[in-house]
Parts: structure tokens; C-alpha cells; sequence
């Protein structure tokens, strides 16, 4: 397989490497399921923050997060077992790509590009 550091500089919306690893997630049921547990526990977060007045910079010092192990934390492993070894940004973006997706999953959005797999 080919190393995932040559995304780096695509657009990632353009980039099927980053809708792969969306397509991966879904096809395991329990991954799937923990990414989209951790963005619904993400929305509690914020919807409490808007609660009281806080500010999402806050997010992480008034509510650390319960669920282990963390997006970040699931990203980096999908990525890693598809891919092998890559720079941090793009685990960053692989991230940022499965919470998109899932987020549109939750929201019942159809029309999402990566869905289907």
C-alpha cells in the first residue's frame, strides 16, 4: 500500500484517501459506532456550554470527555492500520473527516458523498 505523507498537500476534498478512510470506518460496525458516540457526546458537551454561558475554548477544561479512547486516538489507529506510518495532520485531517461524516449521518443527510459504503 501506499503511504498516506503524499496527501498532504491535496485538497482533501478532492482526495479519495480521506473518503477511504471514511468508507473503512463505516464497514466496521464497533468503529463506526464509537466515532459516532464521541460526536454525539460532543454536541452534550457544547449544548451544556451554551448553558452556561461558556465558550466552546472551554469545552475541554469544564468537560473532559468520558469516552475512551478519543476520536484523535481512533483516527490514528484507522489511519495507521489503512496506511501505515503518516505525518500528524493528516491524521488530523482524517479526523476532521470522520467527524464530518458522522455528524451527517446523526443529522440524517443523504446527500453526504462519502455515505453509501
Amino acid at each position: 500500500m501506499a503511504e498516506i505523507r503524499y496527501l498532504a498537500n491535496r485538497d482533501i476534498f478532492k482526495d479519495d484517501g480521506f473518503e477511504r478512510i471514511v468508507v473503512a470506518a463505516r464497514a466496521n460496525a464497533g468503529l463506526w459506532l464509537m466515532i459516532k458516540e464521541r460526536v454525539v457526546e460532543k454536541r452534550a458537551i457544547k449544548a451544556q456550554l451554551l448553558r452556561r454561558g461558556a465558550g466552546v475554548d472551554d469545552m475541554d477544561h469544564l468537560f473532559p470527555t468520558d469516552l475512551t479512547p478519543t476520536i484523535a486516538e481512533l483516527a490514528e489507529g484507522l489511519v495507521s492500520a489503512i496506511f501505515g506510518s503518516c505525518p500528524p495532520e493528516i491524521r488530523s485531517r482524517a479526523q476532521v473527516a470522520l467527524i464530518e461524516a458522522a455528524e451527517s449521518e446523526l443529522d440524517g443527510d443523504s446527500a453526504h458523498p462519502s455515505r453509501g459504503a
